[in-house]
């Protein structure tokens, strides 16, 4: 089925482990594809941010190997890494005193070297795209949860990454501000971004994933197109999980 397409990253027997008996990622084998927008999905603590942060280097992992376009997740080769993978956080991780256009332009400045006048069209066209062209000069403490959030991703958007990924980006907002989010996500889908996601909204999993991925207890379990996933997933905790957030 992915024999067209390239592997933007690669996890070969990957082991993560925060004390001696809590394996997070327990030998975990597993392949995303470029234009693909991947669902993690699955209970608390069953490592599905462990596992994006891994791939941005934000966590270490105790044996195996992360290959993002073929080159290895190491501290050698971390700035390299998050030139290419761009990651929006739960709690939108913006820089207070800055203004939101600030916070966008800083990223490929400071690390693409980019110059301000040469982004600030593009930039623009971005915070258009999430409704927030007239808040550019705002600051974050002036917007609601899913206005910062949407200028997360514009952040995002800035660094032109080859891969997004996002870490449970709808998790600290209110029910109301959900949707706002989750439709800007939507629209990047259907532009073919390439996407990890850990979310527990199986509305947008349903609509805009590629593949959707249950993990349990650090391992991968199931993994299928939406349609299969949400009627026939193949595997029993994943049966159970529907069950019980549907």
């Amino acid at each position: 089925m992915n024999q067209n397409k390239q592997i933007i990253v690669e996890f070969k027997d990957v082991v993560k482990q925060f004390e001696k008996d809590l394996v997070v990622l327990d030998h975990l084998n597993m392949n995303f594809y470029d234009g693909e927008t991947h669902v993690l999905c699955g209970r608390s603590g069953a490592g599905k941010s462990t596992l994006i942060r891994c791939i941005n280097y934000l966590e270490k992992i105790n044996s195996g190997q992360i290959l993002v376009e073929g080159e290895p997740v190491t501290k050698k080769h971390a700035r390299t890494i998050r030139k290419k993978c761009a990651m929006v956080f739960q709690s939108f991780n913006l820089f207070p005193h800055m203004t939101i256009l600030e916070n966008a332009l800083l990223g490929p400045m400071k690390a693409l070297g980019q110059h301000k006048g040469e982004m600030i069209d593009q930039i623009g066209t971005y915070f258009e795209k999430v409704g927030l062209e007239n808040k550019m000069d705002a600051l974050p403490g002036e917007l609601s949860g899913g206005q910062k959030q949407r200028a997360a991703i514009v952040r995002a958007l800035a660094m032109n990454p080859d891969l997004i990924l996002f870490d449970e980006p709808t998790s600290a907002l209110d029910p109301e501000m959900i949707g706002e989010v989750l439709n800007v996500m939507e629209k990047l889908a259907d532009e073919g971004r390439t996407m990890i996601v850990v979310t527990h909204e199986m509305g947008f999993a349903r609509v805009a994933a590629d593949k959707i991925s249950f993990m349990d207890a650090g391992k991968i379990v199931s993994t299928c197109a939406p349609d299969k996933f949400f009627t026939d997933p193949g595997h029993e905790s994943v049966e159970r999980f529907l069950k019980q957030i549907l």
